[in-house]
């Protein structure tokens, strides 16, 4: 870990860090090119109709940058507004019967508990699997929970509960042993920690977070081989070959991740996109180092105070929560010295990123020691 990266990371904000910025999961910063890149749609769009082929430009480049840092092929990604829309997407393209199951881990965000209790009220069993005293999530326990009643399991590479970063390749093959289908949620992963999405069928992260960009877009990969096991969830205008088919009756969807695409998606938001893993792609190694040190600086830190820490020796994203009664208290506190977390549900969580020096934790932990952690 060094200081070095968080200050070559700084100098690209778009705005200096505002005092000590420990809430990436929530919101990460953006870059000095997204003014550009703004422009750069605002220039299309300037052209009304015309600007129209700079709009495909435009997805062209964020697909293609997108892809990359997935390592996957640009076609097998299409575009959504948000993780939790892709998921939506995916449950919808998939034949439900009673007595079918999915596996969702209790740690989830809610979007996906509420996703699954939906289709709790169809008739399908929902299997949450229930994370330890300590707040860990047991990979045997998701594996055991897999059977061949299982249609699909949802679940986050990076918890945004406790910041456990779970394996996935078991419990893929498990579920393709079974005939399930997986669905990651990167959104707290991608662009914090080093994953390898392995053989998903689908992954999911919106933009808005760890990869610096801004709202209303989320690249959905799409396994090629899932499109056969799935039906098209909804047809519209993105997602198929010719929006005036001949004859009319007969239009074809993409066979690839266009398939899951919607109407014109946020071509500011991709562009966006674009120009942050752009610039971000010659320091992407050196970012992922630097995010591992700096959150087990914090989290070491949080347990010598005696904070309750979620998952405390699990693997980990570039996040660290600790439960306490008093969470909006400390928040509040926090913020009156510069200091900016996320405290919601009994947790007060703190996610620093590729911008985070070691004295901005230092500087959090000195704090809180004051304000206390119980």
């Amino acid at each position: 870990m060094t200081t070095e990266i968080a200050l070559r990371v700084r100098a690209l904000l778009r705005r200096p860090v505002p005092g000590v910025y420990l809430n990436s999961a929530a919101e990460g910063l953006p870059l000095d090119s997204a003014g550009p890149a703004y422009e750069r749609y605002l220039e299309a769009k300037s052209r009304g109709s015309s600007g129209r082929a700079q709009f495909d430009e435009i997805e062209h480049d964020a697909r293609g940058s997108f892809a990359a840092l997935l390592g996957v092929a640009p076609l097998d990604v299409g575009f959504v507004a948000s993780t939790s829309r892709g998921l939506d997407a995916v449950i919808k393209s998939i034949e439900w019967l009673p007595g079918d199951s999915i596996v969702v881990p209790s740690t989830e965000f809610p979007t996906a508990l509420f996703a699954s209790r939906l289709l709790e009220s169809r008739g399908v069993t929902v299997r949450r699997i229930q994370a330890g005293a300590d707040g860990t999530l047991a990979e045997a326990d998701v594996l055991a929970a897999i059977d061949e009643t299982t249609k699909l399991v949802a679940v986050s590479v990076v918890s945004f509960r406790t910041g456990q970063h779970l394996p996935t390749a078991a419990l893929t093959e498990r579920a393709h042993a079974v005939g399930a289908l997986v669905f990651l949620d990167a959104v707290q992963a991608l662009g914090s920690v080093a994953f390898d999405i392995g053989d998903a069928d689908f992954v999911c992260a919106a933009s808005f977070k760890w990869l610096l960009g801004v709202h209303g877009a989320a690249g959905l990969y799409v396994n090629p081989r899932t499109l056969e096991r799935t039906s098209t969830p909804y047809v519209g205008y993105r997602s198929v070959v010719d929006l005036f088919p001949t004859p009319p009756a007969h239009e074809q969807t993409y066979a690839d991740g266009r398939r899951f695409q919607e109407g014109l998606p946020d071509y500011a938001a991709l562009a966006v996109l674009h120009a942050s893993l752009e610039q971000l792609a010659p320091l992407r190694a050196e970012m992922l180092e630097h995010n591992r040190g700096v959150t087990a600086r914090l989290r070491d830190g949080l347990i010598s105070l005696g904070a309750p820490v979620l998952a405390p020796d699990a693997p980990r994203g570039s996040i660290v929560a600790f439960e306490s009664a008093r969470y909006a208290a400390i928040a509040a506190a926090l913020a009156d010295a510069e200091t900016t977390v996320w405290a919601r549900d009994g947790r007060v969580r703190l996610s620093p990123h590729a911008y985070t020096t070691e004295e901005d934790v230092d500087s959090a932990l000195a704090h809180l020691a004051q304000i206390g952690v119980a």
